[in-house]
C-alpha cells in the first residue's frame, strides 16, 4: 500500500539518519538504535512506547509514555513531551546535523527547498510514527505498514495521530504544543500561520482517541480559561482503500 511504500522510501534516508542521532534524542547508547539490534527484550527502550510482546495488534499510541512529560501517562497532557517530536521532525526537514547548533554548511535542507515555515498535522503524525518505529523492536519497515516483530499497525497509528491534530488543531493546549515545535524546528525562518488540514483518511476512530480528546476538553472546562474549549468534531470517513503516502515530502504537505 501507499503508506508502506512511502515509509520504505523514507527508511533509506530519514529513518537511517534518525537512528544515528536517536541515542542523543532519547539519552541512551547509540548502539540500541542500530537497525539490527535486538530490542525485543530491551525494556528500557520498548517501555517508552508502552509496547508489550504479543499485544502489538492492540497497540494504543495514547498510552506511549514517550509522548508525555516525565514519561508519565496523563491524557490531559498528551504530546506534552513535544521536544522529542520536534527533534525527530527537525531531522526530517533540516537534516540530522541541524540538531547541533554549531553545524554549518552542507546541502540545502528540505525546509528551504519546500519553503516550510510551520508544521502540519501530517508532518507531526509522520514524526510520531517514526519515533515509535525507532523505539520498537522492529528492524525494518515492512511493505504492509505492520511491524514484523512488534505487530504495531503503523499505518493506523499515523492516521490516528493525524486525525487527533486535525480535530484539535485550534485547541489552546495543542496550539501551544504546535507553537513550541515550530519554534524549535523552524527557528530563524519567516513564520506564517499554519493552514488548517481539512482532509483525513481515518478508517476508524478508536475509543482511545475519543477518550483522550474528551479528556483534553474536560481539562479546559475544569480550568478558568474556557476561551478555546472545543467540542469533538466527527470528520467524514473516506473509502477504506485510501491511504496517505508518507514520505517526508508528502507528510510536510498533508
Amino acid at each position: 500500500n501507499q503508506f508502506g511504500s512511502g515509509m520504505q522510501q523514507a527508511r533509506s534516508s530519514f529513518l537511517n539518519s534518525l537512528r544515528t542521532v536517536a541515542g542523543g534524542i532519547f539519552n541512551m547508547p547509540n548502539e540500541f538504535f542500530v537497525s539490527k539490534y535486538d530490542r525485543t527484550s530491551l525494556s528500557q527502550v520498548t517501555d517508552l512506547i508502552g509496547w508489550e510482546a504479543g499485544k502489538g495488534k492492540a497497540y494504543d499510541i495514547f498510552k506511549a509514555p514517550i509522548l508525555y512529560p516525565d514519561h508519565i501517562v496523563n491524557e490531559k497532557k498528551i504530546f506534552g513531551n513535544w521536544i522529542v517530536i520536534a527533534k525527530a521532525m527537525k531531522v526530517v526537514v533540516c537534516g540530522k546535523m541541524s540538531l547541533y547548533s554549531k553545524a554549518r554548511g552542507g546541502p540545502p535542507s528540505y525546509a528551504k527547498m519546500w519553503k516550510l515555515t510551520s508544521c502540519t498535522p501530517g508532518l507531526i503524525a509522520f514524526s510520531v510514527t517514526s519515533i515509535i518505529f525507532i523505539l520498537s523492536p522492529d528492524q525494518e519497515f515492512s511493505g504492509d505498514g505492520v511491524g514484523a516483530i512488534s505487530s504495531i499497525a503503523y499505518h493506523s497509528l499515523f492516521q490516528t495521530v493525524k486525525k487527533f491534530f486535525v480535530v484539535k488543531w485550534n485547541h489552546q493546549r495543542i496550539k501551544s504544543v504546535v507553537e513550541q515545535i515550530n519554534g524549535y524546528v523552524f527557528d530563524g525562518t519567516v513564520k506564517t500561520q499554519p493552514s488548517n488540514d481539512t482532509q483525513c483518511t481515518m478508517e476508524q476512530v478508536t475509543e482511545s482517541l475519543d477518550r483522550v480528546m474528551a479528556a483534553l476538553d474536560a481539562s479546559d472546562s475544569d480550568s478558568n480559561d474556557d476561551s478555546d474549549s472545543l467540542e469533538y468534531v466527527n470528520l467524514p470517513v473516506q473509502a477504506a482503500n485510501i491511504h496517505p503516502t508518507v514520505t517526508a515530502a508528502a507528510a510536510a504537505t498533508i
